[in-house]
């Protein structure tokens, strides 16, 4: 997968502002020079463009790590986030050898460090959802002790099911709360099992104040909880931020640095999201679009298009029903007599797709002649 130039990244971060978006996850600055340059740079665009994002930068918990996010930090002015990262899983420890007394005792090395330069940070814990109570408790109390103002639990293989995202991040706030602390809960979940939008809700639900994900559900593997899926899910419960208006612009942006195709069918997004060929279907979104514009949205739609800058479409396939082919007729200014109406609904019955284009239509028409060789979609 192409990645994306870096100022692609920065419309991408003004973009992610515009939306809603409060926190943005960076890169890695210690994992090579450009990375580093990178992230130094989109630090500085934040900055200077006074975007309403939180820049986060990962470290391991290593000292060598953390100095190259205080060199971003002081090289830009602008406070940055680190993210300490903390493996806790005995399976990730028994692959890798790693002790975990011996893991803890850096991470309060390097927050030692990063509390004297004054770099706030959080501490990730992968792989949580797979660790043994005992130990992630024990690990939250060692991120208290170091003075974390946040904790980030992660579904890191996509195993959790949502009721057990709920009850790993109810176990975590229980264990925050008796250890006297007012520590944020993060919630970072992968989509193995397709239950990232799922486990991501169950997370919020049970006390995950910060839910990290990307958009178009583009991550490891088979990816992270999509945002434009959960984004429309805090503007219906009215989360002041969010303003779904910019979402296609953003994920068109995405899809075409990253030189990908977003599939018709993608919720919110798709090019498909919001079209209707069925008969039953299309004729009730005619019957509610003279009721007006709420009516239309909600007829058959739980996200309204208008709040996305879309429209509700009509197609005209081999389920289409008169009605719907009369208003789709009408609205391209092609007459909507019987005998249009018969031979469109004829040509459709014969075909295995819709109708998508005004040339499609006049040539389903034909013999009747016509010099009108425009191609505007066959939408309303």
């Amino acid at each position: 997968m192409t990645r994306p130039a870096l100022r692609q990244r920065m419309r991408m971060l003004e973009l992610s502002a515009a939306v809603g978006v409060h926190v943005s996850f960076l890169g890695f600055p210690a994992a090579s020079e450009s990375e580093y340059e990178q992230c130094a740079a989109l630090v500085q665009h934040i900055a200077d463009r006074e975007l309403a994002l939180q820049p986060v930068l990962m470290a391991r918990a290593v000292p060598s790590d953390l100095l190259r996010l205080l060199e971003i930090q002081q090289r830009s002015g602008a406070r940055v986030l680190a993210d300490l990262y903390l493996s806790t899983s005995p399976l990730r420890a028994h692959v890798e050898g790693w002790s975990l007394p011996a893991m803890l005792e850096r991470l309060q090395q390097v927050a030692r460090q990063a509390a004297r330069e004054g770099l706030d940070f959080r501490v990730a814990f992968e792989d949580s959802s797979r660790t043994p109570g005992n130990v992630l408790a024990d690990c939250l109390k060692a991120a208290v002790d170091v003075g974390a103002g946040c904790v980030v639990l992660n579904d890191t293989a996509g195993q959790c099911l949502p009721d057990g995202a709920a009850r790993h991040t109810e176990f975590a706030r229980q264990v925050l709360s008796h250890a006297g602390s007012d520590a944020e809960i993060a919630w970072h979940g992968h989509n193995d099992r397709g239950l990232a939008l799922a486990n991501s809700l169950a997370a919020a639900y049970a006390g995950a104040r910060v839910v990290s994900g990307t958009f178009l559900g583009l991550g490891e593997r088979t990816g992270n909880l999509a945002l434009e899926q959960f984004l429309p899910l805090l503007a219906e419960a009215g989360h002041p931020d969010v303003a779904l208006g910019q979402l296609p612009a953003m994920c068109t942006l995405l899809a075409d640095a990253l030189q990908i195709g977003v599939p018709a069918h993608q919720p919110v997004v798709g090019s498909d999201a919001f079209s209707t060929a069925t008969g039953t279907h299309a004729s009730a979104v005619v019957k509610a679009r003279a009721l007006g514009r709420d009516f239309e949205d909600l007829i058959y739609s739980a996200v309204p298009a208008t709040a996305l800058g879309r429209e509700q479409t009509l197609l005209m396939g081999p389920n289409s029903s008169r009605r719907s082919v009369e208003a789709i007729l009408r609205s391209l200014d092609i007459d909507a007599c019987d005998n249009n109406v018969e031979a469109v609904l004829a040509h459709c019955k014969q075909r295995s797709s819709t109708l998508r284009h005004r040339e499609e239509i006049l040539r389903a028409l034909a013999p009747i002649p016509s010099t009108d060789t425009a191609s505007n979609p066959a939408v309303v």
